[in-house]
């Protein structure tokens, strides 16, 4: 993508503020759940983890897999 096409890129999907608020409103919910994510995983103790074959490193990567499956 060159600096042209992002510079003319539309702001909004959508008319007006109606697709700006659902974009808005769609990444809330996908932030939410990256944080509610963040949040559990956080809660494990480093045995838990040890178990699952889990590391701390992985928690960015499994927040951002289950925030994309919200819509």
């Amino acid at each position: 993508m060159s600096m042209n096409e992002v510079i003319s890129a539309p702001l909004v999907s959508g008319s007006g503020f109606d697709g700006l608020f659902a974009r808005f409103a769609a990444w809330r919910r996908r932030h939410a759940s990256y944080r509610e994510t963040m949040y559990e995983l956080n809660k494990l103790s480093d045995r838990d983890l040890a178990d699952l074959r889990m590391s701390r490193a992985d928690f960015h990567y499994l927040a951002t897999e289950a925030a994309a499956k919200v819509r």
